[in-house]
């Protein structure tokens, strides 16, 4: 379908909009000589320092027509005394029916792009129309933006993604590229004062007109008509825009209705009604009860009351917050007309953020001084107000800027609206901080829900789960995030995939195992902080983010000296990282903090190249092994205690790290040096686990590992003895003694094939952890008697190993009831491993000499 300028009026109507004949001219030539009358207040009048700009389209008093090419908009009577609303005003009412149209479409258009873009169009078309230095070429712009979103629309709307072409879906995203172009030059437009949009305003025309010409480019190019063209596209847009027609021919007696009611003068009335419906749709909340409760009650008991809900992307802040506006205690405070919803998402610049919130509380006044203008429409009269500033993050990241009537900034604006003693406020903001220190916040932080709420959220959609044994593990998995559960429980319902293949998948790959569209959505409620302003311009934020998404635990201040010694500026970066709240804390104790970063982050942080680099995972994996190596525990180091403590705090990101160590990973690292460190690293952490009763996954992830590590073929062989023994005894411990013997059989066989007198003493070893186990299988005697006796022999150079053959043959003699054999033996054993240090040792040799002595009858001994 080919547009061009002349498709359009001045109002915002289409041409298919107009009515098919003019009504009768205005009837306002008899009331020249009446008393001068009054402009309801919903239709601004031009200020005298707007009078050197565009005019708008006089009325023709003849026909009631706008001169040239402006059609006549149908007008009904006026009330006595009352100047008539222009075409200008009506047009306007079009205007916003058209709006209404589009939003009613809003995230149900089935290609993801053209949701998107129909996001930025309505972002434009409600945004700047404001800009009233150059109000004709603003129109003239959202006219054709609501033209070809209309189009968009209309030829999208009911079809499957599946039948949508790939060349419309690229016209789409060429279009949205254009839409995101011109929010930026309209950004800079209104970013400027007053004075430099009157000074530059020829400038900011040609910006506009560039703008204009962008889209008519758009226009002609637009590809969506043509490929998603049938039959009766055009009669189809035609049928639904005659219900915006209808209504335009009914907009005389609509505004006449509206003055009425505004004529009791209400400083917000211009705009009341349209700022609840924009508010979004109350849903049930699953979880947060008792934080709305709490915060109703705030806002109806407290006086002044200024209320944060501070939290992470996707935990529910603003369904908390409207479940609080539409509370039964919050609305008998606050009438209807009274609570504004705010959404700051738009904000570009503290002029922007006036413009969105002057419109969203529908302030009437406009005196050319737009925060005083908001400020009198507040102080208009003594009723309680109620502000929610959604998405407040967006409007504090903007920088402040200069005027002609000083410094303006979002904090200040904030700090000005909480200065009025009955205006509450209530702020919705990805932080765990609220700015202004002139202001008492209440922070009502959100985090995951609990359990039985998240799986109510869960089964709420996808119900066929509510019995599955893997759906509370997955939704620990995804931190019991509201947003996320229900992107997955969409997802389960639409892959017909249990939870058990989801939690898999979601482990494997995150957020790409979603659809692309539940993809999008969920990256897109991280993005905006990730990608806030204030992580991009600090690169020790951005560092410190990439290290902690590494620990799934987190850590703590005393260890980021181990994690981040390459981070500058530690407190720094905790302070941006806060601020955007990407980091989480629950405290440690009496007099520490743990920051981690929620799993569902982390996610998205691993498919980023710059929150995951090889260089990243390359220092974490260092920084790990070195930490490990520095608190080595064994039993009888009098650092004992302390260690464990220190790797008890961190066992769960070594545990992650280790066993996320791949052939890949280590190939990363250039020196063979380094290879060994990290595989010294994790049986030192094994040891850690045997001693204090943990896993096993580690042990068998390394003798994966070692065989294909370039350290070379010997070296790669004494490791996996090494874990064998470990492992061994971690089984002998956990009850499966022959899973242990196969273990430990191995790992004698692998020493005595390397062949080094070192090696000769660990075959020894490991054949007295042999006879232990089969002690427990009840093996035949001589077998044990053996392998002792060939210990006896590869240890005989070793002390210490000397003295544990002797109490291994001690041991076999009682349990043979060669009980004066064994008591002789088991003497000598302790005499040996006393003088050696040997505090573990020396405690079993007394422990099965009083067995002997028991045994004996002789209690006394």
């Amino acid at each position: 379908m080919a547009s061009n300028e002349n498709d359009f009026n001045d109002g915002g109507c289409f041409p298919w909009m107009r009515p098919k004949s003019a009504s009768a001219p205005h009837s306002n030539n008899s009331d020249k000589s009446s008393a001068k009358t009054t402009r309801p207040a919903i239709f601004k009048k031009k200020s005298s320092r707007d009078k050197g700009g565009t005019s708008r389209p006089k009325i023709s008093k003849a026909t009631g027509s706008a001169s040239s090419k402006h059609p006549a908009v149908s007008a009904g009577p006026v009330s006595a005394g009352v100047e008539p609303p222009s075409a200008g005003t009506y047009a306007f009412e079009a205007g916003k029916q058209t709006i209404e149209v589009l939003q009613r479409f809003a995230n149900m258009l089935p290609v993801p792009c053209a949701n998107e873009v129909l996001e930025v169009a309505l972002l434009l078309m409600t945004t700047y129309e404001d800009v009233t230095v150059l109000e004709e070429q603003v129109k003239d712009l959202n006219n054709r933006i609501g033209s070809l979103m209309l189009v968009m629309v209309d030829g999208l709307s009911g079809k499957e993604a599946a039948v949508i072409s790939p060349d419309v879906i690229r016209d789409i995203e060429n279009l949205g590229g254009d839409l995101r172009t011109i929010q930026k030059d309209l950004g800079k437009i209104t970013s400027q004062s007053r004075w430099l949009l009157v000074f530059f305003k020829n400038a900011n025309k040609v910006t506009v007109d560039a703008c204009v010409d962008r889209l008519n480019d758009a226009l002609q190019s637009f590809n969506v008509t043509r490929a998603i063209h049938d039959g009766n596209m055009l009669f189809d847009i035609q049928t639904r825009l005659e219900t915006v027609n209808q209504a335009t021919g009914k907009m005389a007696e609509k505004v006449d209705k509206m003055y009425s009611w505004l004529i009791e003068k209400d400083a917000h009335g211009a705009q009341a009604s349209l700022i609840l419906e924009e508010m979004p749709l109350l849903i049930h909340v699953y979880g947060r009860d008792k934080v709305i409760s709490q915060i109703s009650q705030i806002l109806t008991t407290k006086a002044r009351p200024r209320v944060g809900i501070l939290g992470a992307g996707g935990m529910g802040k603003t369904s908390v917050a409207v479940a609080v506006m539409e509370n039964e205690l919050v609305r008998k405070k606050y009438q209807d007309s009274h609570r504004f919803w705010v959404p700051c998402v738009g904000v570009t610049s503290p002029i922007s953020f006036l413009q969105i919130l002057s419109k969203s509380l529908g302030v009437a006044q406009d005196t050319g001084a737009p925060l005083r203008d908001i400020l009198s429409a507040l102080k208009s009269t003594q009723e309680p107000r109620l502000i929610l500033l959604d998405n407040l993050e967006t409007a504090m990241n903007v920088p402040e800027m200069v005027t002609e009537g000083g410094r303006l900034s979002t904090e200040g604006i904030i700090n000005q609206l909480a200065s009025i003693h009955h205006v509450s406020i209530l702020a919705t903001i990805r932080s765990n901080i609220l700015p202004s220190d002139a202001i008492s916040w209440d922070l009502v932080p959100l985090e995951g829900v609990a359990r039985e709420h998240a799986r109510a959220i869960f089964t709420n959609i996808c119900p066929v789960a509510a019995e599955h044994p893997s759906l509370g593990e997955l939704l620990e998995a995804l931190s019991y995030m509201p947003y996320a559960i229900t992107l997955m429980a969409k997802q389960a319902v639409s892959s017909f995939v249990q939870p058990d293949e989801l939690l898999k998948e979601w482990k494997k790959s995150g957020t790409n195992s979603l659809s692309e569209d539940l993809k999008k959505r969920m990256n897109r409620s991280i993005e905006f902080s990730v990608e806030s302003k204030a992580i991009l311009e600090s690169p020790n934020a951005q560092h410190l983010l990439a290290i902690l998404g590494n620990l799934p635990s987190g850590t703590n201040l005393k260890h980021l000296k181990w994690w981040a010694k390459h981070v500058e500026h530690i407190p720094s970066a905790i302070a941006t990282l806060n601020n955007t709240a990407l980091i989480t804390q629950r405290p440690e104790g009496k007099s520490s903090t743990i920051f981690f970063v929620l799993p569902v982050v982390q996610s998205y942080l691993h498919e980023q190249p710059l929150y995951n680099s090889s260089t990243t995972r390359r220092l974490v994996l260092e920084a790990c092994c070195a930490f490990v190596l520095d608190h080595k525990v064994e039993p009888g180091d009098p650092n004992f205690r302390t260690h464990r403590a220190e790797l008890d705090t961190e066992k769960m990101n070594i545990q992650a790290i280790f066993c996320g160590v791949k052939t890949e990973s280590l190939s990363e690292l250039t020196l063979v040096e380094s290879v060994t460190k990290v595989f010294d690293a994790m049986l030192a952490f094994a040891w850690y686990q045997f001693w204090t009763k943990g896993g096993t996954d580690i042990l068998i992830h390394l003798l994966e590992l070692a065989p294909s590590s370039n350290i070379g073929e010997e070296s790669a062989l004494r490791y996996t003895a090494e874990v064998h023994v470990c492992l061994g005894r971690m089984y002998c411990r956990l009850g499966r003694y022959q899973k242990a013997s196969e273990c430990l059989w191995n790992a004698r066989n692998e020493f005595i094939k390397l062949g080094t007198p070192a090696d000769r003493i660990r075959a020894g070893e490991s054949a007295l952890y042999v006879a232990g186990t089969y002690t427990y299988l009840q093996a035949d005697g001589m077998d044990i008697f053996w392998l002792v006796s060939q210990a006896q022999k590869e240890l005989k150079d070793d002390p210490k190993g000397s003295a544990r053959a002797l109490l291994y043959l001690g041991e076999y003699y009682w349990y043979e009831k060669m009980t004066d054999k064994a008591l002789e033996t088991l003497e000598c054993a302790r005499e040996l491993l006393d003088e050696l240090g040997c505090t573990a040792e020396v405690m079993d040799c007394r422990t099965y000499i009083t067995r002997c002595y028991a045994r004996q009858g002789n209690l006394e001994e």
